[in-house]
């Protein structure tokens, strides 16, 4: 599945899901190639009649927001947006919905509208349906293929794809329920999404990242660790027996780390890495292909302070995605230090 799909959202448990701002920055050690924003620079998308905004005079205090599929919710601090919802009884090949039930798959899209503060949301943690009846149903860990990639969002990011719900058949009249009385970014405490009923116009969210991004041969440096991306490759076969499926390819990245934190340091291919497109969908380390490849990035030991690795990893992403990011968390549980590199 995305790569931390299971322990960085449910991370969030451990740590404060209010947005906040790191003391310290990532910092470029080498390279100096600065693209900006160069994130997609398109607005988000509006409209005149679906997009909710709070009323300045409203009276502070706790609320419920009630919206349609397809429309916009939004403060000066984040949007969202369920922008359609779908039906399976079966994901993939393994996975199957027990007898009497189906799985709902939601898509999902969350904005941090903020210029300088990173925010974090768990769709886990977050988020649940309930039925007419008032029964509630908690997300399903699963994979839909775009699944949806909670945990840090850095200013201007969207986090886009499904999030899974197995529910009874005969359920009816579901709703979405998002959380937010534990958070202090968001205007609402609770949004409710009537599945059953769509905006007249279906909205949607663009990304525009407001902090800088890197290029190839770029090092970053954050709290005594260094990061590079020394060079980028796309093909759509990784050795003999990896191939693409029709209309992705492999993005081949080359990476150097280096500790300098003064202690072993832990790296995870899986957890702190992933590739993102303009659109906010994550595509998570394949291990198939990242097997495959000739001297891959190796995670079974520990960096010894002073001590530098290099090695390659792989992604399977779709062909006509472009931007595109390698993405490098330097610490799991700490805002502010996602950091992106453009691939192309």
């Amino acid at each position: 599945m995305d790569r931390r799909h299971y322990l960085v959202l449910a991370g969030g448990a451990l740590s404060t899901l209010a947005g906040c701002t790191s003391s310290e920055e990532p910092q470029e050690v080498t390279g100096g190639s600065d693209s900006g924003n160069s994130g997609s620079t398109d607005a988000l998308t509006t409209g005149t009649s679906d997009e909710t905004e709070p009323d300045s005079s409203t009276p502070q205090g706790p609320t419920t927001k009630e919206v349609s599929l397809g429309q916009v919710v939004k403060d000066d601090s984040m949007a969202m947006v369920v922008r359609e919802i779908s039906t399976t009884e079966k994901l993939g090949e393994f996975q199957e919905a027990d007898s009497g039930n189906e799985f709902k798959l939601v898509r999902l899209a969350i904005k941090n509208d903020t210029k300088d503060t990173f925010i974090n949301f768990s769709g886990l943690l977050q988020t649940r349906l309930k039925d007419g009846d008032g029964y509630t149903y908690q997300q399903t860990l699963a994979l839909t293929g775009q699944s949806f990639d909670g945990g840090q969002l850095a200013p201007g990011e969207v986090s886009r794809g499904d999030i899974v719900y197995e529910v009874p058949k005969d359920a009816s009249g579901l709703i979405m329920q998002f959380d937010f009385q534990s958070v202090s970014f968001f205007q609402f405490d609770r949004v409710e999404i009537d599945l059953s009923s769509s905006a007249n116009s279906i909205q949607n969210l663009s990304q525009s990242l407001q902090i800088k991004t890197y290029q190839n041969g770029d090092t970053v440096e954050y709290g005594g660790t260094e990061v590079t991306i020394n060079s980028v490759e796309f093909t759509d076969s990784v050795g003999q027996f990896t191939q693409a499926e029709e209309g992705e390819e492999y993005a081949i990245v080359d990476i150097t780390t280096t500790n300098n934190t003064g202690e072993e340091q832990s790296i995870s291919t899986a957890l702190q890495m992933l590739v993102k497109d303009g659109k906010g969908f994550s595509y998570g380390l394949d291990l198939m292909a990242t097997s495959q490849l000739d001297r891959n990035y190796e995670q079974g030991s520990a960096l010894a302070d002073g001590e530098t690795r290099r090695g390659k990893v792989a992604y399977a992403v779709p062909k006509d995605a472009s931007p595109l990011y390698w993405i490098f968390e330097f610490t799991l549980w700490t805002s502010g230090n996602k950091t992106f590199w453009k691939l192309r």
